[in-house]
């Protein structure tokens, strides 16, 4: 049987910040090459195509790093690009296969996924967004006659011409929130309704999304496919290298400090998570790991500032000077106040570091307003990491009876089950064994027939 060929898009790949939609795309590509489909991947990067002769050049150049142009020559781009696509409505981009024979990808960090197929169309996804802000129209691209279908990893408004045309959505959150999200005029709430018209499926990763999309975009509900999705693989540490790490690296002690894990923006609530866990006086430190998101302005200076208000670590060594200097001048030396700093931003993160502090956590803390899936619930269950996360959207789906469930928009509630989670070894326990239970309903296994059931929707076979 003739095998089945997938074109996703790799947009979200060439960035160093790994984004949950990156790790999607990764684990579906992986998938869909176990079930026995082929997978090209489409970029975007700007490519001056015709002036050099050879693959190779080409390659390197939707790989590499372009320099940003100047403001002039940007304007000019734009103002040709946006030209052609009111001049010519309609008319559609051309994608290429690029031979990646002889470029070694294998140092990329984070990793690639393995693909059997590189597809470019010069700057496509930069175009099409600027294409629909102007002009509310998709474009289309004119693929190479080598793929069966096209999954696009979030919504884009681009579209490939003669296949069917998959799309996931993992949240409606720039509808329901708004003022958490960078928007351009409700642009969002534009390309969702285009992909609910237009797309021949939209996939999902959680029944909470799917009734979302059924109830705010009116798709019929044999049009969403819920996949869930899979814990991606973890690097692999022992117990001993992750305490290591922990120790040496971060300098906490593992086992008594607690862990958040996401980008810093509004819909993660670290907010409230700081006033509920400075409200619960817990001795146990929080440590904040993830890159910046965006609108963190105020979560990030509320962090520093509890950061900077505390009172550093005082050393045995400063201890015994500071009562050398009392002595010499008959005064009692003053007794030190507790000197922990009880939230630490540690910034974004290697994976293999995120690993070893999850590992080591006493519980893990998300209490997030809003999520599509929660991937890093699921990941703390697997490790067997007592979890708080919140009651709402899909996280009860993911969490189930292996975490404690709180609402998110209240403080008070948040800080006594943080104190209650602190407090109680007996209780940790009980969700440590829960937790790796709980992650294997989200098995590989059971995405890949959720995966292949979705695309038999559209008339293609996945087989091994």
């Amino acid at each position: 049987m003739k095998k089945s060929r997938v074109l996703t898009d790799g947009n979200h790949f060439l960035s160093r910040f790994g984004t949950g939609i990156a790790s999607y795309s990764r684990t579906l590509i992986h998938n869909i090459r176990d079930l026995g489909g082929t997978v090209g991947v489409l970029f975007g990067a700007k490519v001056s195509y015709g002036r050099h002769d050879g693959d190779l050049v080409l390659a390197t150049q939707i790989l590499g790093h372009e320099p940003p142009p100047n403001i002039l020559v940007k304007a000019l781009r734009t103002g040709g690009q946006l030209g052609r696509a009111l001049l010519f409505p309609g008319r559609s981009i051309p994608a290429r296969m690029v031979n990646m024979k002889g470029l070694e990808v294998d140092a990329f960090e984070p990793p690639l996924p393995t693909f059997d197929h590189v597809v470019s169309a010069s700057s496509v996804f930069v175009n099409a967004d600027r294409v629909f802000t102007l002009t509310g129209k998709m474009t289309n691209i004119r693929l190479p006659d080598t793929f069966d279908v096209a999954h696009w990893s979030s919504p884009m408004p681009v579209r490939a011409e003669g296949v069917p045309n998959i799309y996931t959505i993992h949240d409606l959150i720039p509808l329901q929130y708004p003022y958490m999200v960078l928007d351009r005029g409700g642009r969002s709430a534009r390309l969702h309704a285009s992909i609910a018209q237009s797309a021949d499926l939209i996939v999902t990763v959680s029944e909470a999304s799917k009734r979302q999309i059924v109830d705010l975009l009116r798709v019929p509900e044999e049009r969403v496919a819920v996949t869930f999705q899979p814990v991606p693989p973890l690097p692999f540490l022992t117990r001993e290298e992750a305490e290591r790490l922990v120790r040496t690296v971060y300098g906490a002690k593992p086992g008594e400090y607690a862990l958040f894990l996401g980008a810093i923006e509004p819909k993660k609530n670290l907010r409230r998570l700081v006033d509920a866990y400075l409200l619960a006086g817990l001795d146990t430190p929080l440590l904040i790991a993830g890159p910046l998101g965006w609108l963190y302005e105020e979560e990030l200076a509320l962090i520093d500032s509890v950061t900077r208000n505390a009172l550093p670590m005082r050393l045995p060594q400063q201890e015994g000077l500071a009562n050398a200097i009392a002595g010499a001048f008959d005064m009692v030396a003053p007794q030190p106040r507790p000197n922990r700093l009880p939230i630490q931003r540690l910034g974004l993160l290697p994976r293999r570091h995120v690993s070893a502090l999850m590992m080591c956590a006493k519980f893990f803390v998300f209490p997030s307003i809003h999520e599509g899936f929660g991937l890093p619930v699921l990941e703390a269950l697997q490790l067997g990491t007592p979890v708080l996360t919140s009651n709402t959207s899909s996280l009860p789906e993911v969490a189930g009876d292996a975490a404690v469930l709180v609402d998110p928009l209240d403080v008070s509630a948040m800080a006594r089950r943080l104190r209650e989670l602190d407090g109680d070894a007996d209780l940790r326990a009980e969700l440590s064994a829960r937790g790796p239970q709980q992650a294997r309903t989200f098995s590989p296994e059971t995405y890949k027939i959720k995966l292949a059931d979705a695309y038999a929707k559209v008339g293609i076979t996945l087989s091994g």
